[in-house]
């Protein structure tokens, strides 16, 4: 069973002790998604619960090879513009990952759209922190074009 892990980028702005707690968060879940089964694991590697979770993933891959970790990638130039110490975090990810999916070279402005369709018609779950997640909730939240997606397609949604 597979699951895309996706979010807002809402956590971007998130206190360090709460970054910390969401964390902590995600790798329960990713446990508990693999006691019910789930193996394999997208996600587009972004910066934030994207990128985390990916890293979590290469470190528990140590533990459970079964699980395996697909990076659907949204254009090849996605990190160019990060800082440093975040472009390497990236790069090690995509050394671990078991499948790299790039949708477009250039980075059309429908990459990211492109990619999150991709890895939802992949997967049996979407795990998605927004607004609607355990440290986020707001009454006024619209959902993203990845979760109208997901629910026009039938994905279950778990809010992170």
């Amino acid at each position: 069973m597979t699951v895309t892990i996706a979010s807002r980028a809402e956590e971007l702005f998130l206190s360090q002790k709460e970054m910390q707690i969401l964390r902590q968060r995600i790798l329960f879940l990713i446990l508990n998604l693999y006691q019910q089964g789930y193996r394999d694991f997208y996600t587009n590697g972004a910066w934030g619960v994207p990128l985390w979770s990916a890293e979590l993933l290469c470190i528990l891959k140590k533990s459970y090879p079964e699980l395996s970790l697909h990076l659907v990638l949204p254009h090849e130039h996605q990190a160019d513009q990060w800082l440093m110490p975040m472009k390497k975090r990236y790069q090690k990810i995509k050394l671990f990952a078991d499948t790299i999916q790039y949708i477009s070279v250039s980075g059309d402005r429908h990459s990211f759209q492109k990619a999150d369709r991709f890895m939802i018609d992949q997967s049996d779950l979407l795990l998605f922190y927004g607004k609607q997640g355990f440290l986020n909730y707001s009454p006024q939240y619209c959902s993203t074009g990845i979760e109208i997606y997901a629910k026009s397609n039938y994905t279950p949604i778990r809010y992170i």
